[in-house]
């Protein structure tokens, strides 16, 4: 038995026309003039799929991409409700790839990003909810993570849901692969 997550176990938030899907893996081709950030905003425009809601988790995930063009990205994200969210990502800029984070809340919104270079083409990456609180991770090898960011995100006793995303905002198109996902509960 595996003990990674079946994918087909999990919810779609817009299916992408191009996509395959294992026991232990889900591969998405993006589409042109797709974004993340209008995702909560009446549209589902980023293709990803997202588990159930849970009060105290850790979920993480190995993403692969080749990015093909400024802006694409993906990543995990975290979802209260269409006023309350988070995502945490790889986004390919002009220069390299930034480490992205961006948090929305009841009207407001900010991002922290760090550079991490152009010829990294993969990421772990990893979120913990408990008690209301977030912290979003990342790893370069799926053992040692690092802090990107910690935050208080919903009231204590509130479930939220995580899940996984990809888009491309510009006129531009990639595969993106979510592989050795893994959620447990944490106390």
């Amino acid at each position: 038995m595996s003990e990674y997550l079946d994918p087909s176990a999990m919810h779609w938030m817009r299916r992408p026309t191009m996509y395959t899907m294992g026991k232990e893996h889900l591969v998405i081709e993006t589409e042109p003039y797709t974004s993340f950030q209008s995702l909560f905003y009446d549209s589902t425009d980023a293709f990803g799929m997202t588990l159930d809601p849970m009060e105290s988790f850790a979920f993480s995930v190995r993403i692969d991409y080749r990015f093909r063009s400024p802006d694409d990205e993906c990543g995990i994200l975290l979802h209260h409700s269409n006023s309350r969210w988070a995502k945490a990502g790889i986004e390919c800029r002009r220069e390299g790839l930034d480490l992205a984070c961006t948090v929305y809340g009841d009207g407001y919104g900010d991002r922290s990003c760090r550079e991490i270079g152009s010829g990294i083409r993969w990421m772990y990456l990893r979120v913990l909810f408990w008690r209301g609180n977030c912290r979003f991770q990342y790893s370069f090898n799926g053992e040692k993570y690092s802090d990107m960011r910690w935050l208080h995100f919903a009231s204590q006793r509130e479930s939220v849901t995580a899940g996984i995303y990809a888009c491309s905002p510009q006129d531009s198109y990639f595969d993106c692969t979510f592989s050795q996902m893994q959620v447990r509960e944490i106390i």
